[in-house]
Order: structure tokens, then sequence, then C-alpha cells
């Protein structure tokens, strides 16, 4: 059960920090593509690459990551792992301790 809980948490992390990836990616392609635009000049021949078209954000798709990156998170967060001998006893909020506990003799 602890390897599910620490699968889920490691997937929710690992699909923010792609969401991540895919906007840092897009917005290094953007300023690659603006400095190319600043730089062209096109009487002076082929001094270098041509702007080509604008890239776009994928915004959408960052967005979708970012959204099913919370279910693995929830899921994982409501995995709770009691190790032997750290649980509680058993109290009743009218009736306190039940008989068959072994604190009440």
């Amino acid at each position: 059960m602890l390897l599910l809980k620490y699968l889920l948490l490691s997937a929710g992390i690992a699909m923010f920090v792609t969401a991540a990836g895919i906007l840092t990616y897009d917005a290094y392609l953007l300023i690659t593509y603006r400095r190319r635009r600043l730089n062209f000049d096109p009487e002076a021949g082929t001094s270098g690459p041509t702007p080509g078209v604008a890239p776009n954000a994928r915004w959408r798709t960052s967005v979708a990551f970012v959204m099913l990156a919370w279910a693995p998170l929830l899921i994982s967060a409501g995995i709770v792992i009691v190790p032997s001998g750290m649980a509680g006893v058993r109290v009743g909020q009218t009736k306190g301790t039940p008989a068959e506990t072994l604190y009440d003799r």
C-alpha cells in the first residue's frame, strides 16, 4: 500500500513537472523566434536563418496535465499508513471504551 501511495504521489508530481517543462520549452521557442526576427535582414542576403512561423504556447496541454495531476495527489493523500503499535484505542462517544479492549481492564 505504501508503494501505491508513493507511485501515485510521484505520478502527480511528474505531471506537474511535465506541464512546467512544456511551457518552458514553448517559452524558449518563442524567445529564439523573436531573436531571429530581430536579427533578420532581408536586404543583406543570406545573413542568417529566416524567422519562419511564430510558435504557439501549448496552454491547453499544460492546463490538462495540471488538472489531471490533482487526482493521483488527492488519492495518495487519502492513503494513510499507520505503523504497527501506533494505532489508538477505539473510544465510543457515549459508552467509552468497549469491553473487549486491552486497555479497559
